[in-house]
């Protein structure tokens, strides 16, 4: 697990000077080394956490005659078993890293080596004799990687901040990313805050030689999406435990010991549960509890973890260290993010990384085998029944009925265009819609729903469930939830691993049909629940459903919040209306009928004050309200 970072330029040879700051701005992501190659066009280099050989492993790492270089942010899971094969072929192996099965399996293949690593990653491979440079993202998105182009200069870092520090970079404002953080809460897909930097999109590569930069697509959800589903899923529930106990065990390969985020929910639980089988010794389990809320999940995680006899920790975390640790928080972040959950997420890793090195974490259950409320097949109303038969006339009579009520409207236009669909999804994952964004005096509306509308028409199945699930996998899991959980856990060095992104358990979920993922009753994962339930307490799998994140709604409206929310108009008057703001949080009533959207521009302030700087900051929130 490490950062890495590079600067490709054939018209001006980059220096380890220049790359230097590059990889100290990330000493975060990797604390225990460092290493850098410098070779005509290319710098690059990275900083390790040590995992894997922890003797020998340290990188860059090169083939047998040194043709082939590489570094590498992440794990390579099945990387002894591509090892053995590559062994027999006659490759030397100098090393007992992961890594190295990169440059030899390049070698050996090329870049059509990509589909055969199960792993999260994101690397550069130098190839000296042809003067190119690959890079490469798993499949799922789990390790960051974004790029740059700014004239004959590319460059490449795990985080934008390893980009920003290079001298005359020009990091003007993306206007159209921005508006899409406003609608969402975060950045979806390449674009990010910065104009000329975007990111690798998840499962893709990049070609890079003095002649052209060229981006191709190695793996694709729309492929594992294109299977008839399973006829009868009680015959494949082995199947399903074969591969997650696989996808398990893989993770639990380390030379370091290996413990579990354990939130009192249903995924993390039976991770815990299921990874005392690959262990030799207790593992650790780490859980965390909230100041100030109704609910309260750490007794479910403490019955869990007295079950599999653990060694338990707790931490407990409130409004306060909200404000004191913001700051930093998106400072790790790069770019704006409205989920308060980073705020556990880096407290939680704060507490085991001073105990451990890797934590297993049960991020990805929910996206796979349906566990949001938003992801129901939801019946169509009472108009949109009536008019269904009869698209003309609902297109007819939509605009007369739209002078009533906007929602009739568009349900009459649903019923006319049955690809319009795409829209009922759209506010069930909006904080700010368009109308919002212009009455704001925003510069941009942003590009969500055309990326909403494009994922939509592009889902090749028919289960409304998966259609929903497909836009969150491309958007959601990869941009937030777990961009959010590498970026606060690696803030403090600690390696975060998630077995439920096994692309072998999303080729599986693919094919159950929505009925099997989220019942008509709203009971939601009922698949998982089934074939798992025998592992896990009964009180654990009947309890109903929370959310692992800090509860927003009412922190936003005790007074020490209130009275920084109240400098929004002012703070914010370069970028948003202050009558729009202002009507936002003109008491605390409104403040608490719009958390979220008052949320996301309290984040949105904050962020532009950090995300520039060149080192971690200090300073708690109420000191940017001076």
């Amino acid at each position: 697990m490490c950062g890495i970072a590079g600067i490709f330029d054939h018209s001006a040879q980059p220096l380890q000077s220049e790359l230097q700051p590059m990889i100290d701005i990330i000493q975060h992501r990797g604390p225990d080394s460092d290493g850098y190659i410098v070779d005509g066009p290319i710098a690059m280099g990275m900083r390790r956490l040590s995992i894997i050989d922890l003797s020998t492993g340290d990188q860059p790492i090169t083939n047998e005659d040194g043709s082939l270089v590489v570094i590498c942010n992440g794990e390579i899971y099945n990387y002894i078993e591509l090892r053995d094969q590559l062994k027999k072929k006659g490759h030397i192996f100098k090393t007992g890293s992961d890594t190295e099965v990169l440059v030899h399996l390049f070698e050996q293949h090329g870049i059509d080596m990509l589909p055969m690593l199960n792993g999260m990653f994101a690397f550069a491979i130098w190839d000296k004799s042809k003067k190119k440079l690959y890079l490469a993202r798993d499949r799922m998105g789990i390790k960051p990687l974004y790029y740059a182009q700014q004239k004959n200069r590319f460059s490449f870092g795990s985080e934008i901040k390893s980009i920003l520090i290079q001298p005359n970079f020009r990091s003007n404002f993306d206007f159209d990313a921005l508006a899409d953080y406003l609608q969402l809460g975060y950045i979806p897909y390449e674009a990010s805050p910065i104009q000329d930097v975007r990111k690798l999109l998840p499962g893709h590569y990049a070609i890079i030689d003095a002649e052209q930069c060229i981006i191709r697509k190695w793996w694709s959800l729309e492929e594992i999406n294109d299977h008839e589903p399973f006829k009868d899923v009680d015959q494949v529930n082995d199947s399903l435990i074969e591969l997650f106990d696989d996808s398990v065990r893989l993770r639990m390969r380390s030379d370091v010991p290996v413990a579990s985020f354990l939130s009192g929910g249903i995924d993390s639980s039976l991770i815990t549960v299921t990874s005392k089988q690959f262990s030799e010794i207790p593992i650790n389990t780490y859980t965390v509890g909230f100041v100030d809320t109704k609910f309260d999940e750490t007794g479910y995680a403490k019955e869990v973890a007295d079950q599999c006899q653990t060694r338990h920790h707790q931490v407990q975390i409130g409004p306060e260290d909200l404000l004191k640790l913001l700051p930093r928080l998106l400072w790790h972040m790069d770019e704006p993010i409205y989920d308060a959950t980073i705020l556990p997420q880096y407290c939680i890793s704060k507490l085991a990384a001073e105990q451990v090195k890797v934590c297993l974490s049960g991020l990805g259950g929910d996206e796979l085998f349906g566990g949001y409320s938003r992801y129901m097949a939801f019946q169509p109303g009472l108009i949109r029944r009536t008019f269904n038969k009869t698209p003309a006339l609902a297109g007819a009579v939509a605009p007369f009925f739209g002078m009533v009520k906007k929602e009739w409207y568009n349900e009459l236009r649903r019923a006319a265009d049955p690809s319009l669909l795409w829209s009922q999804y759209l506010p069930l994952i909006q904080i700010f819609d368009t109308q919002s964004l212009s009455e704001m005096g925003f510069p941009s509306v942003g590009q969500t729903e055309n990326l909403v509308k494009r994922l939509w028409a592009s889902y090749p199945g028919k289960d409304l469930v998966g259609q929903r699930q497909f836009i969150d996998h491309h958007t959601y899991l990869p941009d937030q939830i777990l961009a959010l959980t590498d970026k606060m856990s690696m803030a403090v060095s600690l390696e975060t691993r998630v077995p439920f992104t096994d692309y072998r358990l999303f080729q599986f979920a693919a094919r159950l049909n929505g009925q099997h993922k989220h019942t008509a009753d709203n009971q939601s994962k009922q698949y998982l629940k089934k074939t798992f339930g025998k592992r896990l307490p009964d009180t654990l799998l009947n309890r109903r459903k929370f959310g692992f994140s800090p509860p927003v709604t009412r922190w936003v409206t005790r007074p020490e919040m209130v009275r920084l929310i109240k400098q929004l108009p002012e703070k914010l008057s370069d970028f948003i209306s202050p009558k729009f703001v202002k009507k936002l949080i003109c008491d605390n009533d409104a403040i608490s009928s719009n958390p979220f959207q008052v949320w996301s521009l309290f984040v949105f302030y904050v962020w532009l004050q950090v995300y520039n700087l060149p080192h971690p900051p200090e300073f708690d929130t109420e000191s940017l309200f001076v």
